[in-house]
């Protein structure tokens, strides 16, 4: 049996493809929180798509470039127009996580943005401090949190296509009206 969520999913992914992954991933960028599992959602469109490069590579860009653009927009909100983002109950990051982000920051510096978005629960959350503590350039942290967020996005695309492939091999093996089934 297929869960709400699961069935929202699958409806955006076959009807919107690669466009409702980097709204997903944009929201999710911009610490909004999470309309839905930015994961599970991405796991489902590259399944979806099949475990063809040419098809998946729209998804993996999708997600990159939605991570990219919504945490760039917080970073720009930040910096130019001293929003602080923590006092709206949209944003699911407190003062505390903050205050740990900054600390990130000021050890490590812009590899620390990239290495960040690359680690699920904290995807995101150095783009306050950044714009807020630095004098990085928005293109120089656009850039550290491309390479982050693909570096997730790659790891994402590993376990969707894991799945696709075992789901492919399922069918294979016991027919597809066995698989779907299940």
């Amino acid at each position: 049996m297929i869960g709400p969520h699961a069935e929202t999913l699958l409806a955006l992914v076959g009807t919107y493809g690669a466009v409702a992954v980097f709204a997903v991933f944009a929201l999710e960028g911009a610490l909004v929180g999470k309309v839905l599992p930015a994961r599970t959602l991405f796991v489902a469109a590259v399944v979806a798509a099949g475990v063809e490069t040419v098809a998946v590579l729209p998804v993996f860009a999708a997600a990159v470039t939605g991570a990219t653009v919504g945490q760039s927009l917080l970073f720009v909100g930040v910096r130019r127009f001293d929003a602080d983002p923590t006092s709206l109950p949209l944003v699911p990051v407190g003062k505390a996580r903050l205050d740990g982000a900054t600390r990130w920051f000021d050890r490590w510096g812009l590899p620390a943005v990239a290495a960040s978005n690359a680690v699920p629960g904290t995807r995101g959350w150095l783009a306050v401090p950044t714009a807020n503590a630095s004098t990085v350039s928005a293109p120089r942290f656009a850039v550290a949190s491309l390479v982050g967020s693909a570096a997730y996005a790659g790891a994402l695309l590993a376990v969707g296509l894991a799945v696709g492939f075992e789901l492919d091999g399922a069918v294979g093996a016991y027919g597809s009206e066995l698989v779907a089934a299940l």
